[in-house]
């Protein structure tokens, strides 16, 4: 009995040992990576009004799921454009009529919401962008040349709050996912989104990574084990891009529901006005908070009608793309992005045809 207490005390004390080296370890990795995310680059002469904004066009002759990741520099996190006030107002009215769904937050994710807010509102906006944030005399507010408006630099006391303000300021969305010792997945925690394109934010608070995607065709068989390895592997200091995009049969940017199928479910006809079709793209990012070590994934989602890109010249490779839907790793990608509703209509519009259709 004795000998067997013993082996028990000496294995706790090797786990113990191993344990506090581990953890410092991570805090040592953390302390010096993280030089790199305040290693900003200013913009000096950054004029929003006058900037346009990004364009996207990641479509593909055929269609693979992949991760798709590229490495960019922390100092390109976020973009500003000519459209910030009226996407800002529009966040506002949507935190105010949809709460639940653009806002949450569990208690537990408080350290790492006031992290991101201290990183993003005491240094990187300032610093990135001094034409239209500027840090206040008394150092205690930043101030928005945009909107006229003074953001405190200490966050709110409720984490829901200080998303919002985020939101409020920022025209990106922001999700928090952390892992705690017990867990294999990152579960999500936290987040303001006003911007979904068709999934309702509140139905995936609290669920894992790998339960999140569930329902996106190809997920779990092509990318779940690379994606919770990327994740577990994600370094602090080291921010990740990608893009992806879809067509949509209208103009709204909140779109919690509508935008996919579903397996089981049934395509139903639709009418709806080429004029007010769009591109929907997001530029995604991936990127570790060092104290926390929380994962924030930040998008910002743009649009553009179906005749500017017929104007750019790429209508038939995005035409080309939708049929690359269906010929790609994962078919089931068409019918998810709905593609059985408005594939055929809109392939005929960016070929040349049906300018003038109510489609």
């Amino acid at each position: 009995m004795l000998p067997l207490l013993i082996l028990s005390i000496l294995a706790l004390a090797i786990w113990y040992t191993w344990d506090v080296r581990r953890k410092n370890k991570l805090k040592e990795e953390s302390k010096g990576n993280s030089q790199a995310l305040y290693a900003i680059t200013p913009l000096p002469a950054f004029n929003w009004q006058a900037t346009e904004p990004l364009k996207f066009r990641p479509f593909k002759p055929v269609y693979h799921v992949t991760m798709g990741i590229t490495n960019i520099s922390p100092s390109a996190l976020l973009e500003f454009d000519r459209g910030y006030l009226s996407r800002i107002a529009l966040r506002r009215q949507i935190m105010e009529d949809h709460p639940s769904i653009a806002l949450n937050a569990d208690p537990s994710i408080r350290p790492a919401v006031d992290e991101l807010y201290a990183y993003l509102i005491g240094t990187y906006l300032p610093t990135r962008y001094p034409t239209m944030f500027q840090l206040s005399e008394d150092k205690g507010h930043l101030y928005n040349a945009a909107t006229g408006l003074y953001i405190p630099l200490a966050p709110p006391c409720d984490p829901i709050e200080t998303l919002r303000s985020l939101g409020e300021n920022i025209d990106e969305e922001f999700l928090l996912l952390t892992k705690n010792a017990n867990e294999d997945q990152y579960v999500l925690r936290g987040y303001v989104l006003c911007f979904p394109s068709g999934f309702n934010t509140a139905e995936k608070f609290g669920m894992s990574l790998r339960n999140i995607h569930g329902p996106v065709p190809g997920y779990k068989e092509k990318l779940e084990l690379s994606m919770d390895r990327f994740f577990d592997r994600l370094e602090v200091g080291r921010v990740v891009q990608r893009s992806n995009w879809s067509i949509q049969t209208h103009d709204r940017l909140f779109v919690p529901t509508g935008n996919h199928l579903y397996s089981g479910q049934e395509a139903q006809d639709e009418e709806f006005d080429i004029s007010r079709t769009r591109l929907r793209c997001e530029r995604q990012c991936l990127w570790r908070l060092p104290k926390t070590r929380a994962i924030i994934f930040s998008f910002k989602t743009y649009t553009s009608p179906l005749q500017d890109i017929k104007e750019e010249g790429c209508g038939e490779a995005l035409a080309t793309a939708i049929e690359g839907l269906k010929e790609g790793s994962t078919p089931a990608m068409y019918f998810y992005k709905r593609g059985v509703v408005w594939g055929d209509k809109v392939k005929e519009y960016l070929r040349g045809q049906g300018e003038d259709e109510k489609l």
